[in-house]
């Protein structure tokens, strides 16, 4: 477990199948993730139970409160191992109820000190899209930087444009 100031990393348990479910189907909730579908309640057990022991080459996170309310999930995953020493991050807080109280800021900054620290790495990046803005802030409030602009690149009821955002081993705020 790696605790934050507000929020505790921790391994996704069985237990947290039904809450998932019932937050990645709030549609409002996952629309800056890019969830189309409704998720089944197998789809998340099936998540939560698959995710195994974290490795260098993946590590997810059930996210919660300090008193226990799980917020969502994060992650660092598809590490490239010893070459480049660089992972992707993942981040979905999807209880909208407890947005705006500095649990997204908080829990970049426990997962990225958790890669940097534990995993050694020296690149952490992600690609969010530009119309997310209250990610991209909370990105560029731990120190990611923009570096790239991926042109119509995912399909949501017209094409958006993705932001390519990294940061690196000492940049973190």
């Amino acid at each position: 477990m790696y605790l934050g100031a507000l929020v505790r990393l921790r391994a996704p348990e069985p237990r947290d199948a039904d809450r998932l479910y019932e937050l990645f189907n709030d549609a409002g909730a996952v629309a800056g993730l890019g969830v189309r579908y409704p998720v089944s309640r197998q789809a998340e057990l099936d998540w939560v139970t698959g995710r195994g022991t974290p490795s260098y080459g993946s590590a997810h996170f059930a996210v919660e409160t300090h008193d226990g309310l799980l917020l969502g999930t994060c992650g660092l995953f598809d590490t490239e191992w010893p070459e480049n020493r660089s992972a992707q991050l993942g981040i979905a807080l999807v209880d909208r109820s407890q947005w705006d109280k500095g649990y997204g800021t908080d829990t970049m900054r426990t997962l990225c000190r958790f890669g940097f620290e534990q995993m050694n790495l020296h690149r952490i990046e992600l690609l969010v899209f530009a119309s997310h803005t209250r990610a991209i802030r909370v990105y560029e409030k731990v120190g990611f930087v923009r570096e790239a602009v991926a042109r119509q690149k995912h399909w949501n009821a017209g094409w958006h444009d993705d932001v390519l955002m990294s940061l690196l081993e000492g940049e973190l705020r």
